[in-house]
């Protein structure tokens, strides 16, 4: 565990850029094309640079989401171009080449939670990411590049922590981690229409296109219904796939996408990262959007209501004891099946808007997800949430988020983990019941350093945690606590290659 060298780098550059008024007045009012397009949820992907073809058909950037590991806000008037090689990025942006990524670094701590308490853990990571403009690089009109790498460092207790905190609820709240380093994003994106139609196929995250999030928290805002039941790796972890987004109107768009289910191969490197024979099926999935800024909209919002469905057959990732056949250690047979799904969020207040930045609001936000098909290892889960943005007088990306998830077990994913936990636990013997319904409720704060660097402070408390990952469980989930420090450096920002949060 070495949380201090893992956050030393925001110390680092605190002196190169502070946020000042001056500075953060430079620029004239955005246009278009530098509106920052959308990123990925979770441990973000390459957002898709605009060209001269037209804006991205792909979901733009809520404004009131993440501000800077996820969905950065709009602003109202740009940022202003911060970093070491300011000029040299210019000209890098002006040849179609943008470079941008993070670099970060999370500390949890699990004093009290799952089944083994008194736990840290320490993850660093480097992402950097790459988008090119094939119409300016070799006048391909509507061609686009997009790559992303992940090194993973400064490891103490991970993925340990996972089993320790032991639940879908407690456990996933960092990535495993299980490779060094990960080819993250390789795809190639086409506009059509005047970038009304984008095609984008790959290797790539169903989470760079789908259920972005409106949680301040970049672990957490997954939902365990789609997580579990759809089989999906988390970002950073890539799997081959692609996706369709139309807009049929400047806020509303279609959107369709078919992903391999890979999950045990997400993590290949080398020779092996082009793998597909250990693919068990298919995870298709198509939804309808909306998502306005505060440059079309006073009160922006945003919506997603689809279905995804997985053809899977045969074993997969799952580590529960569903299966009735094996009522210690061997994973569930759990079969493709589908999940309905739907968020959104709503600007209910707002302020005046400021020099930089989006003005000061805040917005409501909430999902629900329901699994269709048997068996599944989680029925449903349901959050709602607050997010205060910019009410500090001249710091319009300081944020606090306030949530709330409910998760509900399936009756036979919670069976087999009561009979688990009753034979290692208790020799066999009747005991207490798996409960069905969890609780978590969480505070999560974004606090601005700079333009480059924000750190992220995450507490959190369980009732009811389940027992899903650990296969021999020492102990009966616990309630409790987890708190986490997360510090992030935009590296675009940071050198001065890119307007882009992330």
């Amino acid at each position: 565990m070495r949380p201090i060298t893992g956050i030393a780098p925001v110390v680092l550059f605190l002196a190169a850029f502070p946020l000042s008024p001056a500075r953060a007045a430079e620029p004239g009012p955005m246009t278009l094309a530098q509106i920052p397009t959308r990123g990925a949820p979770g441990l973000p992907a390459s957002a898709a640079p605009t060209s001269p073809e037209g804006e991205s058909a792909r979901p733009g950037n809520n404004t009131t989401g993440d501000q800077t590991l996820q969905e950065a806000p709009t602003p109202t008037s740009p940022l202003p171009r911060v970093g070491l090689f300011q000029e040299f990025g210019r000209r890098l942006l002006d040849r179609g080449i943008d470079f941008h990524g993070i670099a970060f670094d999370h500390f949890l701590a699990n004093p009290s939670a799952g089944v083994a308490t008194g736990h840290t853990a320490n993850l660093g990571a480097f992402r950097p990411a790459v988008d090119l403009d094939l119409g300016k690089l070799i006048n391909l009109p509507g061609g686009n590049i997009h790559a992303s790498m992940t090194f993973f460092g400064l490891r103490s207790d991970i993925p340990q922590i996972i089993t320790q905190a032991g639940g879908i609820l407690t456990g996933f709240q960092t990535t495993p981690a299980t490779q060094t380093n990960l080819l993250s994003l390789l795809t190639y994106e086409q506009r059509f229409l005047n970038g009304r139609l984008s095609v984008e196929a790959g290797r790539t995250n169903i989470y760079n296109y789908f259920f972005l999030p409106n949680s301040l928290d970049p672990f957490t805002h997954y939902s365990t219904t789609v997580q579990v039941n759809g089989d999906f790796p988390s970002n950073p972890y890539p799997t081959w796939g692609g996706r369709a987004t139309y807009r049929i109107t400047p806020t509303w768009y279609v959107q369709g996408g078919a992903f391999e289910d890979n999950y045990r191969t997400a993590t290949n490197y080398g020779s092996r990262v082009f793998a597909t024979n250990q693919a068990s099926g298919a995870q298709l999935l198509a939804e309808v959007g909306q998502r306005s800024e505060f440059n079309n909209d006073p009160y922006p919002s945003n919506l997603e209501l689809g279905v995804e469905y997985n053809t899977r057959h045969g074993r997969t990732n799952l580590k529960g004891t569903g299966a009735p056949a094996n009522a210690l250690l061997q994973a569930a047979n759990y079969p493709g099946g589908a999940v309905l799904f739907m968020q959104g969020q709503k600007v209910i207040w707002r302020g005046a808007p400021g020099d930089v930045g989006p003005p000061a609001n805040i917005a409501v936000y909430g999902s629900l997800d329901v699994s269709a098909g048997k068996p599944q290892p989680i029925d449903m889960d349901a959050m709602i949430g607050v997010n205060f943005t910019g009410l500090i007088p001249g710091r319009p990306f300081d944020a606090l988020g306030v949530q709330t998830k409910y998760q509900r077990l399936s009756q036979v994913e919670a069976n087999g983990e009561t009979r688990r936990q009753r034979l290692l636990i208790r020799g066999g013997r009747n005991g207490p019941e798996q409960p069905r319904d969890g609780f978590s409720f969480e505070l999560v704060g974004n606090v601005q350093l700079t333009p480059a660097i924000a750190l992220r402070p995450i507490v959190e408390y369980f009732v009811n945690p389940d027992n899903y990952y650990p296969p021999a469980p020492p102990g009966r989930p616990r309630d409790g606590f987890e708190a986490g420090l997360f510090a992030v450096v935009s590296l675009g920002r940071l050198l001065g290659t890119s307007i882009k949060p992330f």
